[in-house]
């Protein structure tokens, strides 16, 4: 059995424990533990052994694998409800982010513009890696291994592409420097939309149409970033996948949420 984790157990089991109505002496009662040993377990103070936790859990009579599915769905849960809030609000920043990065080649722009496109790349970049999170999250919930590998190349392909626009409004890199790294970063990036867009297809069965396109999408996406002069097509097509993932995760903690919960924690 993998352990349970503190502070998540020591708080499932006050919770459970208060469930039942019981002391903390009336439940070191019934499996044979001293109060300070539970006190110190409800406090997030040590991680018990597996013996122990089971002792416990069977006193309160819930069994040790229906709390850490319990446990297990509530945590990944609650990064798939951050993680579409996030994707919510990257598409919204994302749009901003367009604007300014088109703007940034105009003569006679403001002396804070620097400060203010700073400050939306930034945003831009943690929001999305916020919002890959809940797929890696929806990967380990459905043992879809390429979903997870596609998210974590995506966040940190939005990273250092956020990082190199940045440095690059105060650097003297030549105009063929710049889109000789700009067509690194579209190999890149388009390599991940291909894979995070396969982890996607495979969700289909979970989640229908809505994954299938969100997939195709991504993959379409990726294919133009990789030729370089299809990118703004690729773009107008990241943007829909972004919707339609934005969805996925909804639905996905949606159900998360509402689905049998065997524990009231």
């Amino acid at each position: 059995m993998e352990q349970l984790k503190q502070p998540q157990l020591g708080q499932t089991i006050i919770s459970l424990r208060q469930k039942k109505q019981l002391t903390q002496e009336e439940l070191v009662e019934r499996c044979n533990i001293n109060v300070r040993t539970l006190q110190r377990i409800e406090a997030g103070e040590v991680t018990p052994r597996d013996f122990t936790v089971r002792s416990i859990l069977s006193a309160l009579e819930y069994d040790v694998d229906e709390v850490q599915r319990a446990i297990e769905q509530r945590s990944g849960n609650s990064k798939i409800q951050m993680a579409w809030i996030a994707g919510a609000i990257y598409f919204v920043i994302g749009l901003i982010e367009a604007v300014v990065d088109f703007s940034r080649y105009e003569s006679g722009l403001p002396v804070y513009f620097d400060m203010i496109y700073t400050s939306i790349k930034l945003i831009a970049a943690i929001s999305f890696v916020f919002f890959m999170v809940g797929f890696v999250s929806v990967g380990q919930r459905y043992e879809n291994s390429i979903l997870k590998i596609g998210a974590f190349l995506m966040a940190g392909s939005i990273a250092i592409m956020a990082i190199f626009d940045v440095v690059s409004l105060f650097s003297t890199m030549t105009e063929d420097e710049f889109l000789i790294t700009k067509g690194i970063q579209g190999v890149m990036f388009g390599g991940a939309d291909i894979v995070i867009g396969i982890g996607l297809f495979r969700l289909a069965d979970k989640f229908g149409d809505i994954a299938k396109v969100a997939g195709l999408l991504e993959i379409a996406a990726g294919i133009c970033f990789l030729t370089f002069v299809l990118s703004l097509f690729g773009l107008i097509l990241w943007t829909l996948a972004i919707i339609l993932e934005v969805v996925v995760l909804y639905q996905c903690y949606d159900r998360g949420h509402n689905s049998v919960p065997t524990l009231s924690l």
